[in-house]
């Protein structure tokens, strides 16, 4: 199952981007995957990359699970009291921006986007951050088929949060650089292809200023590919010791 998800990741990937050269993908271990090429072979490894842990925001994951539902619940009321179409509704609630004691307004926007955005659900309309969203909100999907509201957790993405997990992903994996390396034949690449799924509660979106971020590593190459925004980055390799600025 696990290497079914890292080539379906590996073929998304190549399509947002990422240079797979041509050539048959021969699955394994250590690497995950080699490409034969007809110029040599080219050594892949995939590893996954989650959110990182959510703040202390809450007393307890209970109290932000009873926020998160209530806020939902009365949004869908007030759209429904509006006169609104019946339809389902998705949404998921971002980490920097919640509150407990912004319950009814979180409702009013929601109720409000929908209001707005049901029309573009044919019969799904998925919108993220770049799309403008009500504050508070990560992902808001719109379902023309009817059926129940639902709120999910909110993960914590923050600048410095990512930074730790892309870091801790990679520093993982380059302990097994030698392995990879000895897997293979003499004078192979070795990649590193870092992904976040496209379930929202596993997603991470790329930040901004990526670009600057810097991490230490020993494979030829390492790349990052979000699966839900379909965006995909290189990374760059640090050629110091100091922390990049975040």
């Amino acid at each position: 199952m696990n290497k079914e998800i890292e080539s379906r990741a590996l073929l998304a990937a190549h399509r947002a981007g990422f240079p797979l050269p041509s050539g048959e993908i021969i699955p394994g271990e250590e690497p995950d995957f080699r490409i034969a090429t007809e110029t040599g072979t080219l050594g892949i490894e995939l590893t996954e990359v989650l959110p990182p842990p959510r703040n202390e925001s809450f007393r307890s994951p209970v109290a932000e699970e009873d926020l998160h539902k209530s806020a939902v619940e009365i949004a869908e009321k007030d759209y429904s009291m509006a006169g609104g179409l019946p339809l389902k509704v998705r949404a998921y609630f971002w980490d920097i921006e919640r509150g407990r004691n912004k319950k009814r307004e979180m409702a009013q926007r929601l109720a409000c986007f929908v209001k707005s955005h049901c029309s573009e659900a044919t019969p799904v309309a998925t919108f993220t951050r770049r799309d403008k969203l009500p504050e508070g909100f990560g992902v808001i999907s719109i379902d023309s088929n009817p059926g129940p509201w639902w709120g999910g957790e909110s993960v914590g993405n923050t600048l410095e949060g990512i930074y730790q997990q892309l870091a801790a992903r990679i520093a993982a994996k380059n302990k097994l650089v030698p392995t990879y390396r000895k897997n293979l034949p003499p004078g192979t690449e070795v990649w590193l292809l870092l992904y976040s799924t496209a379930a929202v509660s596993r997603s991470i979106p790329v930040p901004r200023g990526i670009d600057e971020w810097e991490f230490h590593f020993d494979f030829d190459r390492v790349y990052w590919f979000s699966c839900l925004e379909g965006q995909f980055v290189e990374i760059r390799r640090a050629e110091s010791a100091v922390h990049v600025a975040i």
